[in-house]
């Protein structure tokens, strides 16, 4: 039977089925990841991001095609996670602008809206690259545009791009080295293939395997923000999560985690529970609710650091990621907005410094099973941030990870081309970390708190970054080899020479080691020497010290460099659990800010 058109019906139900079969490949995808970074973490980025999509289009079923590719589009970008996710979230973004005067569309239009969708995609990146995900859309998409010219019927011609699609996905390993040294393909791409085969076997079949029928009534708690008496919120946080898991019972869930906050809503169906509640103990509560089953997509927002935002007198907001390791003295003085970055433990789900202490996150990393993943906070997180603030300040600097390191810096990009502030908006690359990205950070602050003008504060910041260093030495290497960054091989050499690398970061915003000290007796004593002669008959404005777990070195270190640069504002911090799933426990880094 010829299928001659696609309409929002169909799209609703290809979705289903096409995500459906990414599901089932989750493990698998997770297994083969190897590029950009073998951090085990493609399924389950591209997993959230596309149930986001299924939870958000359940109401729209009988759209025309143009009204839900819309929606569609809109529930990818706000839930996208990982690189694979925030490419996914671009294609559902040119897909919808393809599909926009349609209701439906024959074999050609539909073609025509799949170009889009690829060209779309490679706006994701800033440097795209063959061999992945990208390559696996274009062949699709070249084939079907070739196929829909010969066929109205959508079945054959699927089926005829699908081929190409699978032969893609076979030759990545040529066009990656990375791939082939694996044995593996882009597993990206394979997740990509896993969707059309989705798709495919529902246009054979006429049978979707039913996911979870979910309850989207649940509507955030409205709260007038002005009316608040910050000394008199007993429970600040306002916090949102998905609680996924069979017959849970949501009046009892309800009345169990009553005793921890208040303004309770939840929301779902026996399979998925959307909870919001104000809490003091977002940890607990989340630890809670994981006994009703598996803790998804945490949302967690201090009403009281809003609550300032909105009585505060400054003009330009500043913005940064939870990698950027400052005091939170200094942090709350300076009205630093922090969009934290997630982390997991197989599939516990933490959010960086919100849900799990510096404390609890390396006695994790010393006892647990599962060696952490880090993900980068997804667009919807910044998206929020920037239209709260965007209502309270004319301008906005965002300062992040280097873009080469981390999708951080492009996910804020995407979030913030959607939201308009009054006068200025950037989004500014630390070419830094951890303290490095502190130290600039607080100059940014303080000339905000001395009403310097946008233009100047960003020539400031350029300033800024160049004159920022930062040297980090590692106690072990443990932590960098069961993240995949260094091999096993690598790791015995360099342990067995007796060599203790000291990394930094390039003017390219590449991690890399910029020297080593010999001997693993006494490395911190070799690592300040070594600071010390890097920064010798220089002038040094500012110097942070972070440390994981290891408090009395850095105090060490701050008793030495503040007698070496009297000057100096010194500070010591802790390296954020984000930065502690590569740097293990015990490392010390050092960021020099000169004059």
């Amino acid at each position: 039977m010829k299928i001659a058109y696609l309409d929002g019906i169909r799209l609703y139900r290809v979705l289903y089925a096409g995500i459906q079969s990414l599901l089932d490949e989750q493990d698998y995808l997770n297994k083969i990841n190897v590029f950009p970074v073998p951090d085990g973490d493609t399924g389950t980025n591209m997993a959230f991001t596309l149930m986001g999509i299924i939870e958000h289009i359940q109401p729209h079923s009988r759209l025309d095609l143009n009204e839900l590719s819309n929606i569609v589009a809109d529930a990818a970008l706000d839930n996208a996670r990982g690189n694979s996710g925030v490419i996914m979230a671009q294609f559902f973004q040119g897909l919808s602008i393809g599909l926009k005067p349609f209701a439906e569309v024959n074999t050609s239009q539909f073609a025509e809206a799949t170009k889009i969708a690829v060209d779309e995609s490679y706006t994701a990146l800033m440097n795209p690259v063959e061999g992945t995900i990208l390559s696996v859309l274009r062949a699709w998409s070249d084939r079907f545009i070739a196929a829909s010219k010969t066929s109205p019927d959508f079945q054959k011609v699927w089926k005829i791009s699908l081929q190409a699609a699978q032969k893609a996905l076979e030759y990545t390993p040529e066009q990656l080295k990375v791939l082939k040294d694996a044995g593996v393909v882009d597993a990206a791409g394979r997740g990509f293939l896993s969707i059309l085969e989705g798709v495919m076997n529902f246009m054979n079949t006429g049978n979707i395997r039913k996911l979870p029928n979910i309850d989207t009534s649940f509507s955030a708690v409205a709260l007038d923000i002005n009316e608040i008496d910050v000394d008199s919120l007993s429970f600040p946080f306002c916090t949102e999560c998905m609680v996924i898991g069979e017959d849970i019972p949501r009046d009892k869930l309800s009345q169990t985690i009553k005793p921890l906050g208040d303004s309770i809503v939840i929301a779902g169906s026996k399979h998925r529970a959307k909870v919001h509640i104000h809490t003091d103990d977002p940890a607990t509560l989340f630890e809670t609710l994981a006994t009703y089953g598996e803790v998804q997509q945490q949302k967690v927002d201090d009403m009281r650091e809003q609550n300032k935002s909105v009585r505060s007198q400054q003009k330009i907001a500043l913005v940064v990621d939870s990698t950027c390791d400052l005091p939170v003295d200094l942090l709350e003085k300076h009205h630093i907005h922090v969009v934290p970055v997630r982390l997991n433990f197989g599939k516990e789900q933490y959010i960086d410094r919100v849900t799990i202490s510096n404390e609890e996150f390396y006695t994790k990393l010393a006892h647990s099973a599962h060696h952490p993943q880090t993900s980068q906070p997804p667009p919807a997180d910044f998206r929020r941030m920037y239209q709260f603030l965007s209502s309270h300040y004319e301008s906005v600097i965002s300062l992040h990870l280097p873009q080469v390191l981390s999708g951080t810096y492009q996910n804020a990009s995407a979030a913030l081309e959607k939201v308009k502030f009054k006068q200025h908006q950037t989004i500014l690359d630390s070419l830094s970390v951890s303290a490095g990205t502190g130290v600039i950070a607080l100059e940014l602050a303080e000339a905000i708190d001395q009403d310097m003008s946008f233009p100047e504060l960003t020539q400031l910041a350029e300033e800024t970054i160049e004159k920022t260093e930062i040297f980090i030495a590692l106690k072990t290497l443990d932590a960098v080899q069961k993240g995949g960054r260094l091999s096993v091989g690598k790791k015995r050499l360099i342990d067995f020479l007796g060599l203790n690398l000291v990394l930094s970061i390039t003017r390219n915003g590449l991690l890399k080691p910029c020297g080593v000290t010999f001997g693993r007796k006494n490395i911190f004593e070799k690592f300040k020497k070594f600071v010390l002669k890097k920064a010798h008959n220089k002038s040094i404005k500012r110097i942070g010290i972070v440390h994981g777990v290891n408090p009395d070195t850095a105090e060490t270190m701050k008793v030495v460099f503040e007698s070496a640069y009297p000057d100096a504002q010194v500070f010591v911090s802790d390296f954020c659990p984000a930065l502690g799933v590569h740097a293990g426990v015990g490392a010390i880094g050092i960021a020099l800010q000169y004059n």
